[in-house]
């Protein structure tokens, strides 16, 4: 079903921690192999009287220079306390569905590393280049959450559905290299 996904980009090392104690308030999960999401994950209201679920789910990108340096921090995530689910249709299939949603999250966030680490970044280019990166990364998300609910059907058609699992778990495996939250590299003048 459709969701929101919000990217949140930070110029600043002061708004990392910020985010951080953010983190609590929100009730928000960082991806990770071994968490999958169950029905306690929905805290959220109800705000949507057409769909039947909302998995609320981003990516923190946290961009900083220091010295001769540059780092990025590339968080992909779902906030707990803003997801939702109507208990009648919580059952496996429905919570498989909206796994799919936060591990496609999780390639997107390991692609736009890929993409941060095939530039020829400089401390001039630095924050426009990161931004312009973030915004095509972001749209390639909302595409492809589109096309895997309109595929699916919302996780309904079981076999486009476990069509779907499998070109997640080979792109979750193909961008590997990417999965470290942090990438840290020189930058010159």
């Amino acid at each position: 079903m459709y969701r929101i996904i919000s990217l949140v980009f930070f110029t600043s090392i002061y708004f990392l921690s910020s985010v951080l104690g953010q983190s609590q308030k929100r009730d928000l999960v960082e991806w990770n192999e071994a968490f999958k999401i169950s029905l306690e994950d929905y805290k959220g209201r109800i705000t949507d009287t057409l769909n039947y679920v909302n998995t609320n789910c981003g990516i923190y990108c946290i961009p900083q220079i220091i010295g001769d340096s540059a780092s990025i921090t590339i968080i992909a995530y779902m906030d707990k306390n803003k997801s939702w689910i109507r208990k009648k249709y919580a059952d496996s299939l429905a919570l498989t569905h909206e796994q799919g949603h936060f591990d496609l999250t999780e390639i997107y966030a390991r692609k736009f590393k890929k993409r941060v680490m095939s530039l020829r970044l400089n401390k001039r280019n630095f924050t426009k280049n990161i931004k312009l990166i973030y915004d095509t990364t972001w749209e390639d998300l909302q595409k492809q959450h589109t096309a895997y609910d309109k595929a699916t059907q919302g996780g309904s058609v079981e076999f486009a559905q476990r069509t779907w699992q499998n070109y997640i778990r080979e792109n979750l495996t193909l961008y590997t290299p990417y999965s470290t939250q942090t990438i840290k590299f020189p930058i010159p003048d």
